[in-house]
């Protein structure tokens, strides 16, 4: 059975002829209801301590395990950040090579007009040529033919005059 301070002040001995001192009994008592109460105090001082202790535990296991739902979270959202950067890097390399792949069809196709046109220029140019030569030569020989004319008339010009 559990005895209180209140219990142990209030305590009543029975009397007796050769019993103990009523005011020994009673400064004992008084003293260990002072200790009791002493006691009492520490432990519900000591209970209450104990109570927000549990409550800082648990709010700290509970921060904990938010930490840990947090940690979690962000090697989630890490590792799908990471894959999408994966992937998009992997559609841009993808769009530069189809890109360069466009510019050398492009860069091929325009390299092979130009050489046609130049191809037709030259052509044209030949034949432009060929044609200046003939009209050259002709020229030439009708110069030399109206050279000779005039020749033949100056000769016949001196024939008549000698």
């Amino acid at each position: 059975m559990k005895h209180t301070p209140l219990d142990v002040r209030h305590q009543e001995f029975s009397n007796t002829l050769s019993g103990y001192s009523k005011k020994d009994v009673r400064e004992f008592l008084t003293s260990v209801a002072e200790d009791l109460e002493e006691y009492e105090r520490a432990g519900r001082s000591n209970q209450e301590r104990i109570a927000q202790l549990e409550a800082q535990v648990n709010e700290l296991r509970q921060g904990e395990e938010t930490l840990k739902r947090a940690v979690v979270s962000a090697e989630r959202i890490a590792n799908e950040m990471k894959l999408n950067a994966e992937r998009e890097a992997s559609l841009r390399i993808k769009n530069a090579e189809h890109q360069a792949q466009t510019l050398l069809q492009e860069a091929e196709n325009q390299k092979e007009q130009l050489l046609r046109e130049a191809l037709n220029k030259a052509r044209d140019i030949r034949v432009e040529m060929e044609r200046l030569r003939s009209q050259r030569s002709m020229f030439a020989s009708q110069f030399k033919a109206l050279l000779q004319s005039h020749m033949e008339n100056i000769d016949r010009g001196e024939d008549k005059g000698t």
